[in-house]
């Protein structure tokens, strides 16, 4: 379908630069809401977001209680933002290749994603804060819109 535009894709590579910051919004299934600021971004396919986990534990629990999200986006040039909502889940490093959801085929996100903590983190965090990478999650939350 190709709903995510090239200005969109755009400001998702500014994350990790000093730039946009994604926030992806969940609520569990009695309806408390919980939301999580997330630097490492992608886009997938054209019509998904990839977001690395980055210690979201509740956001895991929500998703595999309620699949219902949104996502925001904020462009720090030119004052853009998108807001989506839609279905997302978690993928796990070790799940079935041959998994899918949606049109995604879970060991082809995990190829080219998987090993998103060994990429350094983004340059605005403190090192020490910034996380060991031997202890970053590779869970991936793909969103669809």
């Amino acid at each position: 379908m190709g709903l995510l535009t090239n200005e969109i894709k755009d400001a998702l590579k500014v994350v990790g630069k000093g730039g946009s910051v994604v926030h992806l919004a969940t609520s569990s299934i009695d309806g408390k809401p919980n939301i999580v600021a997330e630097r490492f971004v992608t886009s997938y396919l054209d019509d998904y977001i990839l977001i690395a986990d980055m210690f979201a534990q509740k956001t895991k629990v929500n998703l595999n209680e309620n699949p219902h999200a949104a996502i925001s986006i904020a462009h720090p040039i030119g004052s853009r933002a998108w807001v989506f909502r839609g279905p997302a889940t978690v993928i796990n490093i070790g799940a079935a290749a041959s998994d899918t959801w949606h049109d995604i085929n879970v060991g082809q996100v995990l190829a080219e994603w998987g090993d998103w903590a060994s990429k350094e983190p983004p340059l605005e965090v403190p090192p020490d804060i910034a996380p060991p990478k031997q202890k970053q999650n590779t869970t991936v939350f793909p969103f669809q819109f």
